[in-house]
């Protein structure tokens, strides 16, 4: 346990430290970075969804499939990032609270709107990226 508690104190003071932090020290670099940042909270949810495809039931007709705990802990994950709620107690998604903040803050959502909408329009998501 107290080798676990240290290795924990040790992954946090890298985390705290980080220099990403004092990277963010005007409002264009926190606009840079949100604008590469969304492709993550993106790929995030798409491997959320590819673990729930396949640890989950999500086909039609239902049967349990695998570990009861397992299929709890990522269904609870989907709900809460895919099913949150704004300031307004509006239903949204993680996903577009952040698109939501890029656009208070300023930063450019083009890019990633685009790849969106090329992914809605039946696009890989290899050739909607470049």
């Amino acid at each position: 346990m107290i080798e676990t508690t240290s290795q924990l104190d040790e992954y946090r003071s890298a985390l705290i430290n980080h220099p990403l932090y004092n990277a963010m020290n005007s409002i264009d670099a926190i606009q840079r970075f949100m604008e590469t940042h969304v492709f993550a909270v993106w790929d995030f949810m798409s491997l959320l969804k590819r673990l729930q495809l396949d640890l989950t039931c999500a086909s039609i007709p239902w049967t349990p499939v695998g570990n009861p705990f397992t299929r709890r802990l990522i269904n609870e994950i989907v709900f809460g990032e895919e099913s949150d709620v704004d300031q307004n107690g509006n239903a949204t998604s993680h996903f577009e609270l952040y698109i939501k903040a890029m656009e208070d803050i300023g930063a450019d959502t083009s890019a990633i709107k685009s790849f969106i909408q090329q992914l809605e329009q039946g696009e890989t998501w290899e050739k909607a990226i470049v």
